[in-house]
């Protein structure tokens, strides 16, 4: 079986492995889990040899489902969540520190800090980013001071950078290869969205040395070869993109205009925005590089405009942490419920406000904190899971009304994908409160199927004519179906308790 491409999607909980063939069709799925752990509160953190271990599990579990081998491999596409970040040394590849996580908070004091001296604008204008702690700045600049000695090794080139693609290409090349892309490297607030370069000013501001930062490269092409003792075999990896860039790849969001909205642990909408940094950017709104294919096809650079809300899929395991629903039960809004609540308005509840993991676009709170308002002694733990969920869903629709503020337009067709966009009742409440028509994709593994069709097209094993031809089924469309008045009265009622809760010490 000649010619499969290996598509990996590297996230919060668990690593999966797509093998497809030459005619982008699905072969063979593994997945291996992924732990987190919270070792203080807002701190979230991973094993990083876990992460490769995982990702290795996934591509012999795919490829042994495939019936191929090592052999086979022509490609392999590499997408992973973003942020997270990893610190390990040059010599011996062992890390320094856990993996920390884009969800981890722990740098929201440097951040204040840094905001009060004013240097907001300026990190924003070369960015794209807001200074908040869910970028990987500020959280290794903690590092390099917590860790005994760190900070002299890091400056001395001993120990080296990388986010996840970057770290686990340095294991499957054996450390030949230290590499990051522009996709992944605009999310670290190190990198100048307009010259696509490491920004000295930046490195200066936080206090990290240039020579623990991997090379950048574009998205696709020729990155890398694998060793074979570490993955028995040799296979050239064609393509590396942040995890949220890959989906909206997959997702085939390739002129401006086009959105994806990813809800997964977190919700991630995501808005190609041209060929160029975008010129408007709302407040709360993060502007980022999406790929850059260069010559490798026609469609070569592409920056995007995203809404982000930490808080979708994570609530459910809360109410499960706290009892409200089974282990394996899933949160539901009732027909009617979104009407229901701009009827009765911010006096009666139950309301939600699940900012488990801050707030995200368009506020940016960084505290984890949830906050219940409205209980009475009729509240029932479903009624309580319906409001998280709705909560859930305002805040989504919060960050499509700020992303259309940037491209001056309402965001009129969403596709969707991502593990919770299976919950109908939450797509259909999105709908209802943004306004805005969405598509629920039929195609799975849009993420892999994003980073695969890359890395076909890094290693020429087809171009962008033969993607275009590849069929793409159309999905399930939602419409919104409430009234005008009841969704500015929903929306105006779910702002009001947003500010009882702002004001009684929630997230900022």
């Amino acid at each position: 079986m000649p010619g499969i491409v290996l598509a990996v999607d590297q996230g919060s909980s668990s690593s999966r492995c797509l093998a497809l063939d030459r005619a982008l069709r699905p072969l063979a799925l593994a997945s291996r889990p992924v732990a987190s752990s919270f070792p203080r509160p807002g701190w979230v953190e991973h094993d990083p040899a876990e992460l490769v271990a995982s990702v290795l599990g996934a591509m012999a579990g795919a490829i042994d489902q495939a019936g191929a081998d090592w052999a086979d491999v022509a490609a392999i596409g590499l997408a992973a969540q973003t942020e997270t970040f990893v610190v390990w040394e040059r010599a011996s590849g062992r890390p320094v520190y856990p993996a920390i996580s884009w969800r981890d908070g722990r740098a929201s004091g440097r951040c204040a800090e840094l905001r009060g001296a004013g240097h907001e604008p300026r990190i924003r204008a070369r960015t794209g980013l807001p200074l908040q702690p869910a970028f990987s700045a500020a959280k290794l600049a903690w590092l390099l001071d917590e860790v005994p000695g760190a900070r002299h090794r890091a400056a001395a080139g001993d120990l080296l950078f990388g986010d996840v693609n970057c770290w686990l290409t340095w294991n499957l090349t054996a450390g030949r290869a230290h590499l990051t892309e522009p996709s992944m490297a605009a999310r670290t607030m190190l990198f100048n969205l307009s010259e696509s370069a490491w920004d000295p000013a930046l490195l200066d501001l936080f206090g990290l040395p240039a020579a623990m930062l991997p090379v950048v490269t574009g998205t696709a092409g020729r990155l890398a070869v694998t060793d074979p003792g570490v993955c028995g075999g040799r296979a050239v990896i064609g393509a590396s993109a942040g995890d949220q860039q890959a989906a909206l790849f997959g997702q085939r969001c390739w002129s401006e205009g086009m959105a994806k909205l990813t809800l997964g642990t977190g919700a991630f909408l995501w808005c190609h925005a041209g060929p160029a940094p975008p010129a408007r950017v709302p407040d709360g709104v993060v502007s980022s590089c999406a790929w850059q294919l260069g010559a490798v096809a026609d469609l070569g650079a592409a920056y995007a405009l995203e809404g982000f809300v930490p808080n979708a899929g994570g609530v459910t395991t809360w109410l499960r942490q706290l009892g409200v629903l089974g282990g394996d039960e899933w949160p539901v809004i009732r027909d009617g419920a979104v009407g229901e609540a701009a009827r009765r308005g911010a006096a009666r509840g139950p309301w939600c406000v699940p900012a488990l993991f801050g707030l995200g676009t368009p506020r940016w709170g960084a505290e984890p904190r949830a906050d219940i308002l409205g209980l009475d002694a009729a509240t029932t733990p479903a009624d309580l899971a319906e409001a998280a969920l709705l909560g859930v869903a305002f805040q989504v629709a919060d960050a499509i009304d700020a992303v259309g503020l940037g491209i001056g337009e309402t965001v009129r067709n969403i596709r969707l994908d991502g593990g919770m966009s299976g919950n109908a009742s939450l797509v259909r409440a999105i709908a209802d409160l943004s306004g805005t028509v969405l598509e629920r994709t039929p195609a799975r593994e849009v993420t892999a199927l994003g980073a695969g069709a890359m890395a076909g097209l890094g290693t020429g094993l087809w171009d962008l004519a033969a993607l275009e031809r590849v069929p793409f089924p159309a999905g399930e469309v939602v419409r919104p179906g409430l009234p005008a008045g009841d969704r500015a009265a929903a929306t105006a009622a779910w702002r009001e308790v947003l500010s009882r809760s702002l004001a009684a010490g929630g997230p900022p």
